[in-house]
């Protein structure tokens, strides 16, 4: 859950094109970029035939502007974004807000509601507190419940008419980490569907959205075990739709004290990091949805994930618990097959 934006200005600018063929069929060339935005690298892939590599290079640039475009507006990172002020009027006043910080707001609200809670835009103060990159041990439990007073999404008050977005309590922080990034990449992919671009893969740090296919053939991809050194995936799959592929894990992002590993996914009841999972991945027709329930799920375990993904049938996931037990969503070859 602990995706936080920055604004970083490092771009890549190369592209590359591949040729692969097969007997009577047009070429499917496969072209490349990346940028550094969110904080992360968001990666471009398209298989194509017809399309001229000028065309692919200009849709790229419209859809990575499309993303520093929502950057601008969601980051917590940028002091001048509507999302910053929201957090400096908090317990204050309401504050203007776009369609697009709206629309994410709603959805992480309607996130929230299915989880109870595990999944929480207004989880900066806690987030901030553990802040696991910089910190050699764990934070105090006044602390802890002391941050956790400020961790509360009902707080969060949205006006349809007016465009306001509002906090209700001073102090509280909003931030939308753990859903913009899956928001920004359909954005994207979007707008490379209207330039005819309709077979893709968008990157965004690791979190897919998959739509077509590459020269006839499913994409693929896969799921390594967080504990095993080498890339051999314990789940291999062909991804059967468009969907988003997010992976939240406690495996990358941690300090070890006293012997115990503090990860960065924090228990939003408990106040300190969750305990029980190794990895979750999430698949659903959102990307934004796949980004906030891996998070909420790496959290509930596969037992309240389940009951979660029977009510809102457009996700489905597997999940790696502490013992290597893995558990798959019933409906998850709806999206995938193995």
């Amino acid at each position: 859950m602990a995706h936080l934006f920055r604004h970083i200005l490092l771009v890549v600018l190369s592209l590359t094109a591949l040729l692969s063929c097969t007997p009577k069929e047009q070429p499917v060339r496969l072209y490349e970029q990346e940028k550094v935005l969110m904080g992360t690298v968001f990666k471009f892939k398209s298989a194509v035939t017809s399309i001229p590599e000028d065309s692919v290079r200009q849709s790229y640039k419209e859809a990575f502007r499309e993303i520093a475009r929502l950057e601008s507006q969601l980051s917590e990172w940028i002091e001048e974004s509507p999302v910053s002020e929201v957090t400096r009027r908090a317990g204050e006043s309401p504050v203007p807000i776009t369609p697009d910080i709206l629309a994410v707001t709603d959805l992480a609200m309607s996130i929230s509601e299915h989880t109870g809670g595990a999944f929480d835009c207004t989880f900066l103060p806690l987030g901030r507190l553990w802040n696991i990159r910089h910190r050699k041990r764990p934070p105090t439990q006044d602390s802890v419940t002391s941050a956790l007073k400020l961790v509360n999404w009902r707080e969060v008050e949205t006006n349809r008419t007016a465009m306001t977005l509002f906090l209700g309590k001073k102090g509280m922080r909003i931030g939308f980490g753990g859903i913009g990034k899956g928001y920004a990449a359909k954005q994207a992919g979007l707008i490379l569907e209207k330039r005819g671009i309709t077979n893709y893969i968008i990157d965004a740090g690791g979190d897919l959205f998959v739509h077509g296919n590459k020269g006839g053939e499913a994409w693929t991809s896969g799921i390594q075990n967080p504990d095993q050194k080498n890339n051999t995936p314990v789940v291999r799959f062909r991804i059967k739709r468009p969907c988003g592929i997010a992976t939240s894990g406690g495996y990358e992002n941690y300090f070890v004290w006293q012997g115990k590993r503090y990860h960065h996914i924090i228990d939003l009841k408990t106040g300190w990091p969750a305990r029980g999972m190794k990895s979750s991945t999430v698949f659903s027709v959102d990307p934004a949805k796949a980004d906030a329930y891996a998070t909420a799920f790496f959290i509930l375990g596969p037992k309240k994930s389940l009951s979660v993904v029977m009510r809102d049938t457009t996700a489905a996931f597997i999940l790696i618990d502490s013992t290597g037990t893995i558990t798959r969503s019933p409906n998850l070859t709806r999206f995938i097959v193995e």
